[in-house]
């Protein structure tokens, strides 16, 4: 948690000390409901970060870098240095939606 409204989630695995996949997601609470705001993860076969929108659009960018190792250290120091500005711009979404 990295307060009562927003929360990162890592989850990864091993073999032989190298990352072979990995999900790191930023979560927000908005109301009682909480949103998936950014995801970094290895699905599709490559490393890559989503943006994701209130309505449900997704935008994917492939990262560029060595190896998941390097991809997962990427992920986890971006959204815990950027999480505030990711959940601004989320939170800004959400009301131009209304």
């Amino acid at each position: 948690m990295l307060n009562g409204e927003n929360a990162v989630r890592v989850r990864f695995e091993l073999e032989r000390n190298r990352v072979v996949k990995f999900v790191v997601q930023l979560e927000c609470c908005f109301g009682d409901i909480w949103h998936p705001v950014v995801r970094y993860d290895t699905a599709h076969g490559f490393a890559h970060r989503d943006v994701l929108y209130p309505s449900g659009q997704v935008e994917k960018t492939e990262l560029m870098v060595r190896d998941y190792n390097d991809a997962l250290t990427f992920a986890l120091r971006d959204l815990s240095q950027k999480w505030e500005e990711y959940r601004a711009r989320y939170e800004q979404w959400i009301s131009q939606q209304m």
